[in-house]
């Protein structure tokens, strides 16, 4: 008979992942890449082709503030465009009269990226799509690196499931999506989860 012990909650989450790395596709090469985070920024590289890119996590805002030089009201205009943002200095209409008129890009923190769900099977800092994703019956099948891929095929093929000691309510294997839960659909997916593991 086959047991396990299931693990806490976020053991194989995208916070957990911020140190262990997850592992996706490279947008360059499609090798495997691996995406960590600080507090900083969050960083990706790959293994492969050794592309490699940096985000940071603060969220700014960017606009031009002025006062019109014709109806002489304050206004601001936020500049949404990323090719945009990074000029020191745009022209911009009032939106009151619709003057064009040159003003400085102003830079503002707003914010503070705490993102760390997996989102249609893409990591949550770059968008990129996991290394380890299939899909079962149209529903997606995923995990975060190979320690989680690991976990679920040990956790859908034990005969025993005990949750952990301690206080902790939630499981790991309460993450999980009902159907792969089912018992008619384990065996099935197992062999993708398997097939993954081969990568």
């Amino acid at each position: 008979m086959k047991r396990i012990k299931d693990e806490p909650y976020f053991t194989h989450s995208a916070y957990s992942a911020f140190t262990i790395g997850t592992q996706v596709k490279c947008p360059k090469c499609h090798g495997v890449g691996i995406v960590t985070a600080d507090e900083k920024s969050a960083y990706f590289k790959c293994t492969n082709c050794g592309y490699h890119a940096e985000k940071e996590r603060t969220i700014y805002r960017y606009d031009v503030h002025n006062q019109c030089k014709n109806c002489g009201r304050y206004y601001r205009v936020n500049i949404e465009d990323p090719a945009k943002q990074h000029f020191s200095a745009l022209h911009v209409k009032c939106p009151y009269c619709g003057t064009m008129m040159s003003g400085e890009v102003h830079k503002t923190a707003e914010a503070f990226s705490y993102a760390a769900e997996i989102n249609k099977g893409k990591e949550p800092w770059f968008g990129l799509e996991l290394w380890f994703l299939t899909s079962f019956q149209g529903k997606p099948i995923w995990a975060i690196n190979r320690e989680h891929l690991s976990y679920l095929i040990d956790y859908l093929t034990a005969d025993l499931r005990e949750k952990p000691m301690g206080r902790a309510k939630k499981t790991q294997s309460d993450h999980l999506p009902t159907f792969m839960k089912t018992a008619k659909n384990r065996e099935r997916i197992v062999k993708l989860l398997e097939k993954m593991q081969e990568k």
